[in-house]
């Protein structure tokens, strides 16, 4: 028996030392939940965690990305619903102005109406925001540059991809211009020439006694309201003149295009003689013409375009669209780059490229071809009602594509919440603590620790007995 070294209580303080160890790491799992609480329990199963973790908040992060989206879809949605019903009563007053029974102030009324709606559908789309970013107005829809400031690209689709498009605009648009042999003069309307000119079926009266700058001003009052600009011009309408230096009067719509008009009705022989018309002239526009370059980066040689006044339109198979606006007068060639930026990206996963873009084209008047409708004939109300019909099925791909949109992240939404699930459930397998397996592990070294410590207290005695050996 030896009292210098006592191994016994040496052997119990070692057992003691990690059955404390072993209670400190119980109680600090117990106390957290979690069952790797530092590298050294499970460095393997640390590093998943690590991953696993950062997925989960990715996870998490996206869906809420994805109900964002959904907000900037409805808030989009809100102002077309409004267009839509814009536009349903723009139909209404259309065919109320398509009846003959109304009178010229009648359809005053109508176009003032008109004009007011018009002009809200243009706030509707300039307004319309979602965190101060405008939904409506052509900014979240695919951007160009162009090479001639006088070519624009006003709508591209989803197909169109990225690339630079030449084309080339060899003929500019014309307007209707029609040259009557009417100028100024110091004489009054007799009784005999007193009647009704008819400039497109609209009626302008004539009556008797009017001076010719009276004459003047009533035409220019009244065509103005179906787009017809009445003035005196010595170069065809190029430049206006005062109408008492004698230039002879020129009919010119506003409008550019084969579809612009200027036709004449009279019966009257002694006013039309007044006015330097004949019954049945007819003067039109034309449209612009133009060509397309095909290059690997650019058009392909099955796309193929249309004018209409001062607007190209171009299409290709796979639902390529492409509308491009020509300034007034302009020719030239023009590379229209077509960018990838425009479209909202909506994150929609934890990694790089998992997104949604959404693409949401301009609803202004212009672009809904409603920028300028007519109610003051029966023939323009009723062109009026055919271009609300193509306005109103425009609006209606628009909403149908914002729903095929939203259904879209419901889906990315409900795919994310269970991925999220599963990849929890997962992580809770590495890292949450069985709390009934810890807690009877934790007991029973509780009970050996107790043990122990006992131990060492009977070893620490035995040396006494020496003492016995030494009296």
């Amino acid at each position: 028996m030896r009292i210098n070294h006592n191994s016994m209580a040496l052997n119990a303080s070692d057992h003691f030392g990690k059955v404390n160890r072993n209670i400190a790491k119980s109680m600090e799992r117990l106390s957290s939940g979690y069952k790797i609480t530092s590298p050294a329990d499970d460095a393997a199963g640390l590093a998943i965690s690590v991953k696993l973790s950062a997925q989960i908040r990715g996870l998490d992060r996206a869906s809420l990305n994805a109900n964002d989206g959904t907000s900037v879809i409805q808030s989009a949605e809100g102002g077309l619903s409004e267009v839509h019903s814009i536009l349903q009563r723009m139909r209404e007053l259309s065919v109320q102005a398509a009846n003959d029974v109304n009178s010229e102030e009648d359809r005053d009324a109508i176009q003032e109406e008109i004009n007011n709606l018009i002009d809200e559908i243009d706030q509707i789309a300039d307004t319309t925001a979602f965190n101060d970013q405008k939904l409506l107005n052509g900014d979240m829809n695919r951007r160009t540059m162009s090479s001639n400031f006088d070519m624009e690209a006003t709508y591209i689709s989803e197909e169109v991809n990225v690339g630079v498009y030449e084309l080339e605009v060899t003929t500019a648009a014309t307007q209707a211009t029609y040259a009557t042999g009417f100028s100024y003069s110091g004489a009054t309307v007799t009784e005999e020439q007193a009647g009704t000119i008819i400039v497109n079926n609209f009626h302008v009266e004539i009556t008797e006694g009017m001076t010719m700058e009276e004459v003047y001003g009533e035409l220019q009052t009244h065509l103005s309201k179906i787009d017809i600009d009445v003035i005196a011009s010595n170069d065809g309408g190029v430049t206006q003149e005062e109408f008492n230096t004698g230039a002879p009067v020129i009919f010119k719509t506003r409008g550019y295009g084969s579809d612009q008009r200027v036709e004449i009705d009279i019966e009257n022989d002694e006013l039309a003689a007044l006015l330097g018309v004949a019954d049945g002239d007819l003067a039109r526009g034309t449209d612009c013409e133009a060509s397309l370059t095909v290059s690997d980066e650019g058009f392909s040689n099955t796309a193929s375009l249309t004018t209409d006044g001062n607007d190209i339109y171009i299409v290709d198979r796979g639902g390529f669209e492409m509308n491009v606006r020509v300034e007034p007068e302009a020719t030239g060639t023009t590379e229209i780059e077509v960018l990838t930026a425009g479209p909202m990206v909506i994150q929609t996963g934890f990694n790089s490229g998992e997104q949604l873009e959404l693409d949401i084209p301009p609803v202004t008047s212009y672009m809904l071809g409603v920028d300028d409708v007519i109610m003051y004939t029966h023939e323009y109300a009723s062109e009026a009602v055919t271009a609300i019909d193509l306005a109103i099925e425009k609006v209606s791909n628009i909403r149908a594509k914002l729903g095929a949109y939203e259904n879209r992240l419901e889906d990315i939404y409900d795919t994310l919440e269970v991925q999220e699930e599963s990849i929890t459930a997962a992580y809770s397998r590495i890292m949450d603590t069985n709390m009934a397996e810890e807690m009877t592990n934790y007991t029973q070294q509780d009970v050996l620790s107790q043990a122990a410590i006992s131990m060492m207290q009977k070893s620490n005695e035995r040396p006494e007995s020496i003492l016995q050996l030494l009296q």
